[in-house]
């Protein structure tokens, strides 16, 4: 549905919002002025007031005088607490119409009174003040009453500004953060749209990434998202491909030198022996092929079984150098170890053996001339194995993902190097389900460093 959009969303909310606070703030803004309003309008009556009766100590016309400048009316008070005539009929009237408004009692007692009263729909302040006057001594108390229509208007006239001014902001705010809203939803919407692409398989999708916040950096996760599985279903491809052309291989043979002996095709017990023995390798080769699959799938699954116990590594690893120690030395290459004692490690001695095999046989593998280097070490709490060879070393930009499932770094040498490319995505997992850690260091025409790190009991 149409309203069913972020950015309608995200408006609408940040719009609620919006409201909600200009609605107090234009409360606040009108309080405060309400409440300055009427505190000048007592503040300037309680002043006319008290200059009033001031005033009344020496004549009492001066005070009619300034009565009628201020807009204001006097209403006087002798001593037995009946107003005095002060010649205008109108005030006589007022004082018949206001009867509960007057306190004359408290006033003569020499309290001050200060009251709003509504009259005819109008707003009035009274103001009374006690007289103590030799000069006047009939005069005991004086009344000034002064209209607050002038004041309801103020107010009035701030209020529409106020109102005024909060419908304008309604008005731009609302375009602004439906402007907003917009620009800040449209991230989601492309990302929407290529997350939707990428789950067509269309893997080339990449997606801007305009900012530094968390919406560029979702971005650029999805991006690195969509490399990534690009990346793993090309090197899946290959290696079904590769595994493909591994299992074909040795199948044909397997089939090939099978129907030679077979049909009796063999003149001499030599030849035949040959055609045993290339049977017998092929099968080897078939069997590592289907081990290697049956580890990694036995992986992924979890069922890996392990028994993690207190291990000598020193005595580990000098079990794994005697085994590779021949096959070394018919390659011409010198098997150096330099191994330290250090404490027991907890570890699953057949799996670490294992890791071991398989990274030595590597190095053997990729080696053709020079040393190959065993080193065991203790650093920080953690037993270190260090495997390092002076091979022809790791291409930069191949090294990063030597360890990923199906990776092969000699894509084109594959039958003279041998594997499927399983053997270091099993170690790294052998390694990280035993609790340690396994990295590479390599440069071109350096050889290469594999470290191996194991906690200690």
């Amino acid at each position: 549905m149409k309203w069913n959009k972020v950015y309608l969303k995200l408006s609408l909310t940040m719009f609620s919002l919006f409201l909600v606070i200009l609605v107090l703030l234009s409360m606040v803004i009108n309080q405060l002025f309400s409440n300055f309003y009427t505190k000048k309008a007592h503040e300037e009556a309680n002043e006319l007031a008290l200059h009033l009766s001031v005033m009344l100590r020496d004549r009492i016309y001066a005070v009619e005088t300034m009565a009628e400048f201020s807009e204001a009316s006097i209403y006087l008070v002798n001593g037995q607490g009946q107003f005095l005539d002060m010649s205008a009929s109108t005030k006589q009237k007022k004082i018949q119409a206001w009867p509960n408004v007057w306190e004359n009692a408290q006033l003569l007692q020499g309290k001050q009174i200060e009251k709003e009263f509504t009259a005819g729909d109008q707003l009035y302040l009274l103001h009374g003040i006690p007289v103590h006057s030799s000069k006047n001594p009939v005069i005991k108390g004086i009344y000034v009453v002064s209209s607050l229509e002038h004041m309801i208007e103020s107010i009035r006239s701030v209020r529409y500004l106020i109102g005024l001014a909060g419908f304008g902001t309604l008005l731009l705010a609302l375009g602004c953060i439906f402007i907003l809203a917009k620009k800040l939803s449209a991230p989601l919407v492309e990302m929407e749209a290529a997350t939707r692409n990428i789950a067509k398989g269309e893997l080339e999708v990449r997606l801007p990434v305009r900012s530094h916040d968390e919406v560029g950096s979702l971005s650029s996760a999805i991006n690195d998202l969509a490399m990534e599985l690009k990346r793993y279903r090309d090197t899946r491809s290959e290696f079904f491909a590769n595994v493909s052309h591994e299992l074909r291989t040795p199948v044909t043979y397997l089939k090939g030198y099978a129907n030679v002996l077979t049909h009796g095709l063999v003149d001499h017990e030599e030849e035949k022996q040959q055609y045993l023995h290339i049977i017998a390798d092929e099968a080897h080769r078939l069997t590592v092929i289907i081990n290697d699959l049956f580890e990694l799938a036995k992986m992924e699954e979890g069922k890996m079984a392990f028994h993690l116990e207190s291990v000598d590594v020193r005595r580990a690893v000098e079990k794994s150098v005697n085994k590779v120690r021949i096959k070394a030395e018919q390659k011409g290459l010198q098997l150096v170890s330099a191994l330290e004692t250090i404490p027991r490690c907890f570890v699953d001695p057949v799996r670490l053996e294992q890791v071991l095999l398989n990274l030595l046989d590597n190095a053997i593998r990729y080696t053709t001339k020079g040393t190959i280097k065993l080193t065991l070490q203790q650093e920080n709490g953690f037993g270190v194995i260090l495997i390092s060879d002076s091979g022809s070393g790791i291409p930069a930009n191949e090294l990063p993902y030597i360890f990923e499932r199906f990776y092969r770094v000699e894509k084109s040498r594959s039958r003279e190097f041998g594997g499927t490319g399983l053997g270091l995505a099993i170690a790294q997992k052998l390694v990280q389900l035993q609790g340690g850690t396994i990295e590479v260091e390599s440069a071109m025409g350096q050889g290469t460093v594999f470290r191996l790190s194991f906690p200690f009991v």
